[in-house]
């Protein structure tokens, strides 16, 4: 091992200064910037080349996400904002679920396309993998801590894009935007500690990782960021300490404020989600287990995507190139006494101990916190060790390369004993990999490994004249091992079955009427929910979001059979069954048989969406609506539950025209002769607000859990609006936030005008 120390050069320190500043500097490096772009296209090459489809089973970005963006972007083409989905349950308040991200400016572009093409799915996820390296790359070059050349930098960045947490959660992007926004958010903090204009654009990254929409990585992430601004305003010295620590806490109170219009709102839902139910000694089971340490040499050992064969939950392993670990090796024993050194191994070290939850000495103690409580899956934060070890990489290329001739042979020599050992003793280490398929999968794993250390050895011991081989060739190396180990990690090969239900989706589409369609449990393999969702159907079921509201998924899963009185309030007119399933009751027969698959039943039971009733049963809260309900007897066509509203026992009669229901506002017109009770199997939520003839009136929660509004005799018009105010404080704060960061551009712009008028020869330096 050997170290390069850094030496003051005041001139040198003062070239880098200028270095490290200005866009016209970084755009110099749109080379680099480019070839990422050209590596995360060549990750994806089953996907663009062979056909591929990904990720594997859909995860969130098929089977929660599309479908609501498909929604947005539907709505956005009319002109209006969708705050609340009325396709989804009962109505789902969508922008108070942050991992939706209809904030999140990644998602913006999507939804100017309605339908989204799918292939613009794949490169927003692939965009993000690039946003990853590019930041880490940029932050490596251009922050004063670390100082990179490019190809260490450039080293760095792609061990840490395509490093294995990045991988899995590929169907999974909201977590990858938030691990892709953390390194510009370094550097941006960087530049807000020296420099006052760099205020605005550090809060304005800030705001895109907590608009991400993943509470536990932005967890994570902001952990680590903590600990740099801690670290940083340390290293300042006294003097410059209280600027440094005031300048990040002005990028925090703006970044939270504009990222507001978000958090408030799902601060707000979180208490009515499935996951606020979760007992408190319940929240584990997701810790990242001491044995896949071994999966930082090969996470082909335990197994990636469905291969994946240990006995606890599937985790990400960390992983992010043998390569990566061996510079790593080098770049933290070389430099050890570098303070820098520290704060990598600290973050690492702590990221582990974290990871393995309750088998680990750190969450124990956290997890009664808040947040803590609430994002229980511990093994998610091995991506900041990911991080460091990414940069640590670049820190070992960077020593080897500065290094001499005979450094490098001693580290190739090294280089070259670890991979023989590891190719002779790979079978050796397979004893708990279960034989066939696994055992065969984990021992070509450990071979390329070995196969990679010994080829990082042959480009490291490369003679001087012709080192620049070398420079080239190790990140390189690097990238075809990533690429080769995870490329298809989470892909499914080419289908030739495109649309299996062409002819169903025919047959549901030619009815006009007002709706929803129902997928029973056992046809969900077949046909699922998200699909039709996707496909502009309004379905009474979620999309499997944990965050889901708890209120609506205990009412519908505890209904009893197709054909209960509660069952009549959905409004599910079709219901997808698996092929010749038995009707589902009485009143319910098929009507489509031609699918391969499933079989379309229609339900003649079903309620319209909108009714009157004029007899109400008044109760206390939902438990005793939902005993009344759930009683065979119960007729929801006469009778409804009001809780805490006026009991009706009238016999009149009425007439409902809808004239306009969307997502953020519903019109109707209402005639009855006698006092009624206007029902809508719409979700009661908070936020929602009724207006009859232009003035103001209560929303009861009807039958448990859906809104009615009291109609007098007579006609009216009646008009429902979302309009949460945690949204509107959000908004309020956003807009102050905006307001003070454009008054502090302003005033850097004049401070650095005036500057250049006095003295106009001279170049001014705003550090400290």
């Amino acid at each position: 091992c050997f170290s390069v120390e850094p030496k003051l050069n005041l001139t040198k320190l003062k070239n880098n200064e200028s270095r490290q500043h200005g866009w016209q500097n970084v755009l110099a490096e749109w080379p680099v910037l480019l070839f990422l772009a050209a590596a995360v296209w060549l990750f994806f090459w089953p996907l663009w080349i062979a056909g591929y489809t990904f990720p594997q089973g859909g995860g969130d970005l098929f089977n929660q996400l599309y479908p609501v963006w498909n929604y947005v972007a539907h709505w956005l083409r009319q002109g209006i904002f969708p705050l609340w989905h009325t396709g989804l349950m009962a109505g789902d308040p969508i922008i108070a679920e942050a991992q939706y991200g209809l904030l999140n400016p990644l998602n913006w572009p999507l939804f100017l396309f309605s339908p989204i093409p799918r292939t613009l799915l794949l490169l927003r996820d692939a965009f993000t993998l690039w946003l990853a390296g590019a930041g880490l790359y940029l932050y490596l070059r251009r922050s004063p801590v670390w100082g990179f050349g490019r190809t260490a930098a450039l080293t760095g960045g792609i061990a840490y894009m395509l490093s294995n947490p990045f991988v899995v959660h590929l169907g999974h992007p909201q977590f990858n935007d938030v691990m892709a926004w953390l390194p510009w958010m370094l550097w941006a903090m960087d530049e807000a500690m020296r420099r006052r204009r760099g205020i605005p654009p550090a809060a304005g990254v800030l705001a895109a990782l907590l608009l991400a929409g993943h509470g536990q990585a932005a967890l994570y992430a902001l952990l680590a960021i903590a600990c740099y601004g801690l670290w940083q305003v340390a290293e300042g010295g006294w003097q410059h300490a209280p600027r440094r620590a005031g300048r990040l806490a002005l990028v925090a109170l703006l970044g939270g404020a504009l990222a507001a219009p978000a958090i408030l709102p799902g601060l707000e839902r979180l208490p009515h989600t499935e996951r606020s139910l979760v007992p408190w000694e319940d929240r584990r089971g997701y810790e990242f287990p001491a044995q896949m340490l071994i999966d930082f040499i090969s996470p082909r050992f335990h197994g990636q995507g469905y291969r994946f064969w240990a006995p606890w939950n599937r985790v990400e392993s960390g992983y992010a190139g043998v390569i990566t670990l061996a510079l790593a090796f080098l770049g933290l024993m070389s430099n050890w006494k570098q303070r820098r050194v520290w704060f990598l191994l600290g973050v690492g070290a702590c990221a582990y101990l974290f990871a393995l939850g309750y088998q680990g000495p750190i969450y124990a103690h956290l997890a009664p916190l808040p947040f803590f409580s609430a994002t229980w899956k511990t093994a998610r934060i091995i991506f900041l060790l990911s991080f460091t070890l990414a940069i640590a990489a670049g820190l070992g290329l960077e020593t080897l390369l500065r290094g001499s001739s005979r450094q490098r042979v001693r580290w190739a020599l090294l280089l070259l004993g670890a991979g023989t050992v590891l190719w002779f003793q790979a079978s050796h280490l397979l004893s708990p990999v279960p034989a066939g398929a696994p055992q065969t999968n984990a021992l070509h794993g450990l071979h390329l490994a070995a196969l990679m250390l010994v080829g990082s050895a042959a480009l490291t011991g490369i003679p001087s004249p012709a080192h620049n081989l070398a420079r080239a060739g190790i990140p390189l190396l690097l990238l075809a091992e990533l690429v080769a180990v995870g490329a298809f990690a989470e892909t499914d090969p080419p289908s030739s079955h495109n649309n299996v239900h062409a002819e169903a989706l025919t047959y549901l589409q030619a009815d006009p009427g007002w709706f929803r369609v129902d997928v029973d449990v056992a046809a969900k393999g077949l046909w699922s929910p998200s699909a039709l969702t996707a496909e502009g159907f309004t379905v009474p079921q979620g999309t499997g979001n944990p965050m889901e509201l708890y209120r609506y998924n205990q009412f519908y899963w505890t209904i009893p059979y197709k054909d209960s009185p509660a069952y009549q309030l959905l409004g599910v007119k079709y219901i997808i069954v698996p092929k010749d399933a038995y009707p589902g009751g009485k009143g319910i027969w098929p009507v489509f048989k031609e699918d391969e698959w499933i079989d379309i039943h229609l339900n003649t039971n079903s309620l319209n969406r909108v009714w009157l009733i004029f007899d109400t049963l008044p109760v206390a809260d939902r438990a005793r609506a939902q005993e009344i309900i759930s009683q065979p007897d119960f007729d929801p066509a006469q009778k409804a539950t009001i809780e805490n509203g006026p009991a009706l026992h009238t016999h009149g009669e009425g007439t409902l025209d809808v004239k306009f229901y969307g997502p953020n506002r519903m019109a109707f017109n209402v005639e009855v002769t006698e006092r009624a009770l206007f029902v809508l199997s719409d979700l009661n939520y908070p936020g929602w607000t009724a207006r009859l003839d232009g003035a103001s009136t209560p929303i009861y929660t009807t039958n448990a859990i859906f809104r009615g509004v009291v109609i007098p005799p007579g006609k009216h018009q009646l008009t429902m609006r979302f309009r949460p105010l945690s949204f509107q404080l959000g908004l309020g704060a956003a807009g102050m936030a905006l307001l003070l960061m454009a008054a502090l551009v302003e005033n850097a712009l004049h401070r650095e005008l005036r500057l250049f008028r006095i003295s106009p020869g001279r170049v001014i330096s705003s550090y400290e």
